[in-house]
């Protein structure tokens, strides 16, 4: 508040000292003010604050971007530095995310944790969205980069992936890349909110959120899952490759079945599933019943006696899709 109160005095003493003609009089009566905000500012801007105290960064800095916005253009000795200091403290939030950490970790269910730094970012996010048109001007001003978001996302993505990597081991491939899904996700449901999420942003999120799917989906289902009912199985299918791919199908959803996803991730993870895997299904069971048409009574006769548990339908095996992930 005394921030605001002295910059809005200077501004009064600016417009009084230009309607007296007394405009070379100004930085004698504004001169000491000013140098003081600038003092403050770049103490703020300089300090090194955590993300346990990001609301405090948050109301100070608002503060600052307002007060510095409204001298940037009076004429003192110090106004080329306003811009230096708004890029500060952009800097300062990058330096937040990049230094959160989790000080306790859940034992089960790792994938769901929604990563502070991913909070950080978002009410980051916000900061800007309130502040966009004032800290564009002052980056402007100084020839710095005006879109600091993408900057942000930047810090985002790596400190995801620092920590996946730490948390999850090799084998855990598929939670590591759920978790990165869950706060990628996270974030993007802020689009909603008009002008939170630059377009920039945006499509790098839906990139990435592409990008790690398509891991996924490589490595549980494509490989693994489609050697059953493609290719060479394809050429002779036999019921022995329905039984092993139903076999390996149980195993994965039964490892899955506990994993906690955000809900539109997880409808779109089961759709992503259901169109790389049923029509390939589907299309090994009409062949299947091609080839057996084609036997002689005989040979029907005994493949039936040995297959006399009725195959898992198509449909049935989309509405078993479905239900992957905890629920």
């Amino acid at each position: 508040m005394r921030l605001k109160i002295t910059t809005k005095l200077v501004g009064l003493s600016k417009q009084q000292l230009h309607e007296q003609n007394w405009e070379q009089y100004f930085s004698e009566v504004a001169g000491q003010p000013l140098e003081q905000l600038l003092g403050v500012a770049c103490s703020f801007s300089d300090a090194i604050w955590s993300a346990d105290h990001i609301s405090q960064m948050l109301t100070v800095f608002d503060a600052l971007v307002d007060v510095l916005f409204n001298i940037k253009d009076l004429p003192f000795s110090r106004s080329g530095e306003v811009a230096g200091i708004v890029n500060k403290m952009v800097h300062a939030f990058k330096g937040v995310i990049q230094r959160t950490v989790i000080c306790s970790r859940k034992k089960s269910a790792r994938e769901s944790i929604i990563h502070p730094s991913t909070f950080v970012f978002i009410q980051v996010l916000e900061f800007f969205c309130r502040n966009r048109d004032m800290v564009q001007s002052i980056l402007e001003s100084g020839d710095y980069n005006t879109g600091p978001c993408s900057d942000m996302f930047n810090c985002l993505i790596s400190k995801l992936k620092e920590f996946a990597e730490i948390e999850f081991q090799e084998k855990e491939k598929g939670q590591r890349y759920i978790f990165f899904l869950n706060n990628i996700y996270n974030v993007l449901q802020k689009k909603c909110h008009p002008g939170l999420l630059p377009p920039s942003v945006v499509s790098n999120l839906v990139s990435l959120v592409d990008q790690y799917i398509a891991r996924y989906l490589e490595e549980y289902w494509f490989q693994p899952m489609l050697a059953y009912l493609d290719g060479d199985s394809l050429k002779k299918p036999c019921r022995s490759s329905v039984d092993s791919f139903m076999e390996e199908f149980y195993s994965i959803c039964d490892s899955q079945m506990t994993w906690k996803v955000q809900t539109e991730l997880k409808k779109t993870l089961r759709q992503e599933i259901v169109k790389l895997i049923v029509p390939k299904y589907a299309n090994f069971l009409k062949a299947l019943q091609e080839r057996r048409s084609s036997h002689s009574p005989l040979l029907k006769w005994m493949s039936r006696s040995r297959s006399e548990k009725a195959m898992c339908s198509a449909e049935r095996l989309e509405l078993m899709i479905m239900e992957i992930f905890e629920r």
